[in-house]
């Protein structure tokens, strides 16, 4: 495997882990049923932004592997 197919798998599966967390612990943050921290929207802020551009990264190699014809895994 090469760095890129490396990178690209990496970041798929960031995008895949965090931001259903990152969407979860914000959503709990936000219902203010219970009396949360502000460090709880900070995880969550932390989640939700690697967790995008963990999807952006996966998406534009993901484009990138198509045009060049190359297989990614």
């Amino acid at each position: 495997m090469s760095a890129v197919q490396i990178v690209w798998a990496v970041s798929g599966f960031c995008a895949l882990l965090l931001l259903p967390v990152g969407a979860f612990r914000m959503l709990a943050y936000r219902s203010g049923e219970v009396d949360h921290t502000p460090a709880l929207r900070a995880v969550a802020v932390l989640a939700l932004g690697l967790g995008a551009l963990g999807f952006v990264v996966f998406a534009v190699l993901t484009v990138w592997f198509l045009v060049t014809g190359q297989t990614p895994a």
